[in-house]
């Protein structure tokens, strides 16, 4: 009962806020924008420029499999003047988030115009179809904003919105967003290019993040562990190792914040060498110091693994 009555407080406050509250600007006039995953994040940097302010609801190297919003980061992201997520339905922390902002101009679903056939469903694997009560559990596969013609939809909608919201700086807006869409369309050539004609057709990965870039150019990914990064069993991760020696598979590759005993095991039973992929959920912390970095500088990166993956 305490916790339905500081759910319940938590909410009033927040709606307190939203209603009491206009634009609220960050400093020198800057608009102050809350994204989710990172390439949410980086575009709108990147096409708001000078004119914005963005950080990221999650903090560096989490998890986003076991994220819960605490309550200060609920009240920061109600008090700025945009919050982008990808969608209600592939993104349920943010659908509950976005639920306490009254107002919808300071909200963007950044890909709510994509057709259903656009979205993977989440298949349940390594016995994930455990008890979850009342808990949401994805029916698509959340990870979109790893595919390259995802993301220009995405930069679509945000410069769009951001020309609503500041129409002053319009013209820098289109400008930058013309910038980000060559540049997007770079990387989309570029995963043509090593998928083209590869030598291996299926990418091992620490968890199941590749669905979206599988399907866009046309090769397989195995999960050490499922969509939401649960512990196989014991049974299941011999299974996975049987797989790998079968496979013969030079690489593995392991992802910035998803840590994992089994992925340990996998290393020392297999002879598969690890290699470091990006999912984009979030940076490190150590990635958040960087002054460069960008989604295109990730993806870059990420290019020459999965090239390495199926190539070399």
């Amino acid at each position: 009962m305490k916790s339905i009555y500081k759910s319940l407080s938590l909410m009033i406050v927040i709606l307190v806020f939203i209603s009491g509250c206009g634009n609220q600007s960050s400093k020198n006039d800057k608009l102050k924008i809350y994204a989710t995953n990172y390439p949410y994040e980086s575009f709108a940097e990147q096409i708001g420029g000078e004119h914005v302010e963005v950080d990221s609801i999650y903090p560096s190297g989490t998890d986003l499999h076991n994220y819960e919003p605490t309550q200060k980061e609920m009240l920061n992201v109600a008090k700025s003047d945009l919050f982008i997520y990808s969608s209600n339905e592939l993104d349920p922390v943010s659908k509950k988030i976005s639920s306490t902002i009254k107002n919808d101009d300071h909200k963007l679903e950044a890909i709510s115009k994509l057709n259903e056939s656009d979205l993977l469903e989440h298949h349940h694997e390594h016995g994930e179809e455990h008890d979850h009560g009342e808990e949401e559990v994805n029916a698509q596969d959340p990870h979109i904003w790893l595919d390259p013609i995802a993301n220009k939809e995405a930069a679509k909608s945000i410069k769009n919105k951001l020309v609503k919201k500041d129409p002053e700086h319009k013209k820098d807006y289109e400008e930058n967003y013309k910038t980000l869409i060559k540049e997007i369309d770079g990387i989309d050539q570029k995963l043509k290019n090593i998928t083209d004609h590869p030598k291996r057709d299926t990418v091992f990965i620490s968890h199941d993040s590749l669905g979206y870039l599988a399907n866009r150019y046309h090769f397989k990914q195995t999960g050490v562990t499922g969509m939401n990064n649960e512990e196989p069993s014991q049974k299941e991760i011999l299974e996975i190792i049987k797989n790998i020696n079968q496979a013969k598979t030079p690489y593995i590759l392991y992802e910035q914040n998803v840590s994992s005993k089994i992925t340990d095991i996998i290393k020392k039973d297999t002879d598969s060498k690890p290699l470091k992929f990006h999912n984009l959920e979030v940076l490190t912390k150590d990635e958040e110091k960087e002054n460069n970095i960008s989604y295109q500088s990730l993806m870059e990166e990420n290019i020459k693994t999965l090239d390495k993956a199926l190539n070399k």
